[in-house]
């Protein structure tokens, strides 16, 4: 059940389970990736540390490592595996990226596809419809519109936007590299341009989203390992001054032969250092006392690592379906978007975090919001995905179809109709023969190993020593704002009444004009993204 009339306070986003993290959870889900960055780098050395025995082999699959006292992510409330069952509906040639195509989308797809009664059925359950931050937005001033309408199903009361958690891990990334790229030219190891161009990292066939993905994770790894390269090599000259630990092949083997409560203390050292409040407040303290030293590119260094972690968290926790981390990193995103000033995403996480966080939705109704965001199709306890994913794979599935059906004696929306009817049954069809006789397709491109490229990124920056902290401070020409600081001002007291305003009176998502809430047809084909078919990938 719903309740929209409860608003929203900053005081419930404060003592939110992910801000305040009594509980501990974040701090795990730090240390852990902490703990994976640096088994990411020196996998066979971490792996012969913490393994009891060696891997078995099953068959022709590969061997399961199972680690002994390893930080393991932690589990809050997941789902339990399951496959997930998916219809493809039947082809929709509205512009669904304006109002009136709104309407007309609404229409087809509950009337006309799914049969429903606009008198009769429509006074009862909300249906909940998961989409971009435009099609949640379109939706609200749909309701807004609507308000006054006599019929249950013209006032859209049982229309529930969502948004999809996709579309969100893309928007969070895109402020990670607007907040940390630094200039295209820069030589300053705590810029995430210096990163890309060290580790030669090039777009080529990738989208932007799975590249800028690509740069912020190898950038974490290369942080942490460096950190932990000093950190080892201090550790070391308290027993032994003369150990250098200056190439791989003495780390790997000092890795081996140290203990696993050392290996965690250092684990923890490094979060201790770099995972803190302090670090993330280095503009706001030089402005408070001007004779206090800061080390900024230190802090840098910080910004980098505890941002990319919170999405790092929100990958991992879609992929197990734990919709209690969920719940963490929306109250998380108010803080983080708002000091961004990535203006719709603060209308966002407001929105799910007063549907998830609030007694405004009943926790039947915040488990079902967060539950059929996720989709599983092999069924596996690590498998979910986001259901607008999903959409984006039937989206280049159509593209692949229409490429190479297209004909210049057969028009594009005819078989546009027609693909949208067949594709569900042609993937299945598919899948039928090649089991049958066991032949496979896979047009999957094999990921190149990337750990020697984030072992010399982790001994630049360790050999720079930018990540080991000066009490008596450094200046740097590269510093990036302090996003959490902003989000916790005073300024966010005025976003929470302003989207308790918009709510109430059914204002647009994040203060978009509806004249402005225009995008290219469907038919444009050639402009849908392009989704790697990995879901490691992504």
């Amino acid at each position: 059940m719903l309740h929209p009339d409860i608003p929203l306070s900053r005081h419930g986003i404060y003592d939110a389970p992910g801000p305040d993290d009594q509980d501990g959870v974040i701090r795990q889900c730090q240390i852990h990736f902490i703990a994976e960055a640096i088994r990411e780098t020196h996998r066979e050395a971490v792996e012969a540390l913490f393994m009891d025995q060696p891997p078995k082999q099953t068959g022709s699959m590969k061997p399961r490592i199972q680690l002994v006292d390893w930080p393991e992510f932690p589990a809050v409330e997941r789902l339990l595996p399951r496959k997930t069952p998916n219809y493809g509906l039947g082809p929709i040639t509205e512009n669904e990226g304006t109002i009136d195509g709104t309407y007309a989308v609404i229409r087809n797809i509950f009337v006309d596809q799914l049969g429903y009664n606009p008198d009769t059925d429509f006074d009862g359950p909300l249906r909940l419809v998961y989409g971009d931050q435009k099609t949640v937005s379109l939706i609200q001033v749909v309701k807004k519109e609507q308000a006054e309408a006599t019929l249950p199903y013209d006032r859209c009361n049982w229309l529930l936007p969502i948004p999809g958690l996709f579309h969100w891990r893309t928007n969070y990334m895109d402020m990670i590299h607007e907040l940390y790229s630094g200039t295209e030219a820069a030589a300053d190891e705590t810029t995430l341009h210096h990163n890309k161009n060290f580790l030669g990292c090039v777009q080529g066939h990738k989208s932007p989203f799975h590249h800028k993905e690509e740069v912020a994770t190898r950038a974490f790894d290369a942080r942490v390992t460096a950190k932990f390269y000093l950190l080892l090599r201090s550790f070391a000259n308290e027993k032994d001054k003369d150990i250098q630990l200056s190439t791989d092949e003495e780390i790997n083997h000092y890795i081996k032969n140290m203990t696993r409560a050392s290996f965690h203390r250092i684990i923890e050292n490094i979060r201790d250092e770099l995972f803190t409040m302090a670090e993330q407040q280095s503009e706001n303290m030089a402005k408070l006392f001007p004779d206090r030293p800061i080390d900024f590119p230190f802090s840098t260094h910080a910004k980098v690592l505890q941002q990319i972690a919170i999405y790092k968290i929100m990958k991992k926790a879609i992929k197990y379906a734990d919709i209690g981390i969920l719940r963490r990193i929306f109250a998380l995103c108010c803080f983080l978007f708002h000091g961004s000033k990535k203006s719709k995403y603060v209308f966002l996480s407001l929105y799910m975090t007063w549907l998830t966080q609030t007694p405004a939705a009943s926790p039947e109704l915040q488990k079902a919001i967060l539950a059929n965001g996720l989709v599983n199709i092999r069924g596996a306890e690590d498998s979910w995905f986001e259901i607008d994913r999903l959409n984006e794979f039937f989206n280049l599935q159509m593209k692949s179809l229409m490429t190479t059906r297209r004909t210049s004696t057969v028009e594009v929306t005819p078989m546009f109709q027609r693909m949208a009817l067949t594709a569900s049954y042609c993937t299945e069809l598919k899948a039928k023969l090649e089991a049958e006789f066991g032949e496979y397709s896979n047009g999957r491109h094999q990921i190149k190993d990337a750990s020697m490229d984030v072992r010399n990124l982790a001994h630049e920056i360790a050999q720079s020593d930018s990540i080991q902290k000066h009490l008596n401070g450094r200046d740097s020409w590269f510093k990036p704002p302090d996003i959490l600081s902003r989000g916790s001002s005073e300024a966010l007291a005025k976003g929470v009444e302003k989207f308790n305003q918009q709510r109430l009176h059914g204002g647009c998502q994040g203060g978009e004009e509806p004249s402005h809430l225009t995008s290219t047809p469907i038919a444009a084909l050639d402009k849908f993204v392009t989704i790697a078919d990995d879901e490691d990938e992504i």
